[in-house]
């Protein structure tokens, strides 16, 4: 009777079996969704994409600036495993170091590493959207569905129900499984929220950011640094520009949504092209003249927010899972938002790899391996934050980073700074900040009492590196 009862529950679970799945339908056609698509796709599976926004090629979705990404080795990871990292790179600008930008104009290049590999690539976020969703469109076991706008979702019947954009009209959809890619303000996730303990905590930084434009000159040249990133920190504030492959920039201006009592002005304050101007060339007088555009870009470009989203539960059963964004959005400053999405993408595609029985267990597995991992990315991204507008334009931030290279140089299969860890490496994140305390320990140490890396003790730092650090020896 056991053997009847094991053999019928084994029936009824027969459509949750990943092996048996015909049809996976996503939400949201960005980098995670798009990407995920075409891993699953790879492994046989009919894959639905429903994105909101119209077809790109259509000439339908307005056309406006938008951000850079910096591709670091876990997103580069994931374009590896589908065969694209070659046509991204075409697109993509390498980024060596951070370029320093203080008030009197003077710049200071921070490279990143000393190691070939410690580069980053900047790549326009739409270049990199367009690139993922032509594979897709040619993958002829993906069907994408533009203009497609989620409503309702009918967890017991397994039914999404959709208003199409075009026509007004409302398009029912039978899913098998559905996964959520669909960003920080993802339907999925609040659809999920009153059938499972989704939890979404989500927190907005009291900070926003403006997009500018950085032309380049005449000659296609451009008019600073093109294999930097380049950064005007202020304190409570500042501007990143990120460089193009056809000599351009893509700047964004970081400020508080209102001043304080500091003197700090906002955004709000900043309410006449007099104020702005003055704001722009008091703080950035080097780059101000290179934005021909500046009074026009201030007035037309909206002020966009920033927030950290983290969920408690990421999945309802083995029905609907959250990725991406929609399960953990992160502010930009890490430079890992994107990389952390399509890094939850090569996961449950190894997942996969392991034979799992069934996709609550392919989803809680996911859960199990990546929630603390977008939880300490998370803190690192509003810890960079600080670190970017106020740290690096100091002394003791310059002598620091200096010892940490020369234990880099001297240790370096013990010593690797925490940043390289998270930006080109794929370390879990967690361990990422577990060895970044123990090296900032050690760091802190050293530099007690000291001014100059020629007082540092060289052979303490080897002893306490050696005690402290294990060997990675295999690290990814």
């Amino acid at each position: 009777m056991v053997y009847i009862q094991d053999s019928l529950l084994n029936l009824t679970n027969l459509e949750h079996m990943p092996h048996t799945t015909k049809n996976v339908s996503i939400i949201g056609a960005g980098m995670a969704g798009t990407m995920l698509a075409i891993l699953m796709a790879r492994r046989g599976y009919e894959i639905d994409l429903f994105e909101q926004c119209p077809d790109p090629h259509s000439g339908d979705r307005p056309i406006g600036l938008t951000s850079n990404l910096a591709l670091g080795e876990r997103a580069r990871h994931a374009l590896r495993l589908t065969g694209l990292i070659e046509q991204v790179d075409r697109l993509a600008t390498p980024m060596r170091g951070r370029m320093i930008h203080d008030r009197s104009g003077r710049i200071t290049l921070q490279p990143y590493g000393y190691k070939e590999y410690e580069t980053l690539y900047s790549v326009r976020r739409e270049s990199l959207q367009q690139c993922l969703l032509y594979e897709a469109d040619n993958n002829e076991r993906i069907r994408i569905h533009f203009n497609h706008r989620l409503r309702e979702i009918d967890w017991d019947k397994k039914t999404a129900l959709f208003s199409t954009s075009q026509n007004g009209n409302s398009h029912s959809h039978d899913f098998e499984v559905l996964i959520g890619a669909d960003g920080p303000a993802s339907k999925v996730r609040r659809l999920m929220e009153p059938v499972c303990g989704v939890d979404a905590d989500v927190k907005m930084l009291n900070s926003g950011y403006k997009y500018l434009s950085i032309p380049a000159d005449e000659n296609h040249d451009p008019l600073m640094d093109p294999n930097a990133l380049h950064i005007w920190p202020r304190g409570g504030y500042m501007m990143l520009a990120f460089p193009g492959p056809d000599g351009s920039f893509t700047a964004t201006l970081f400020l508080p949504l209102k001043g304080d009592h500091r003197m700090i002005w906002g955004f709000k304050e900043l309410d006449s092209w007099t104020r702005r101007r003055a704001f722009m060339e008091a703080n950035f007088p080097d780059v101000s003249p290179l934005i021909p555009r500046l009074e026009e870009e201030f007035q037309e470009n909206h002020v966009g927010r920033m927030g950290t989203v983290r969920c408690s539960q990421w999945h309802h059963r083995g029905d609907a899972l959250l990725i991406g964004d929609a399960a953990h959005a992160i502010v930009p400053f890490h430079g890992q938002g994107v990389n952390s999405a399509l890094e939850d993408c090569t996961t449950l595609d190894s997942i996969l790899n392991e034979n799992p029985d069934n996709w609550e267990s392919v989803f809680r597995t996911l859960q199990e391996r990546r929630k603390k991992d977008t939880d300490a990315i998370a803190d690192m991204a509003l810890d960079a934050y600080r670190t970017m507008r106020e740290s690096v334009r100091h002394r003791d931030f310059l002598l620091r980073k200096a010892l940490e290279r020369e234990l880099e140089l001297r240790h370096p299969d013990r010593f690797i700074a925490r940043y390289s860890l998270v930006m080109f490496h794929r370390i879990p994140y967690t361990e990422a900040v577990e060895r970044g305390r123990v090296q900032g320990e050690i760091l802190d140490r050293l530099l007690k009492g000291k001014d100059e890396l020629t007082d540092v003790d060289l052979q303490l730092a080897a002893r306490l590196v050696g005690e402290r650090l294990p060997e990675v020896s295999a690290i990814q």
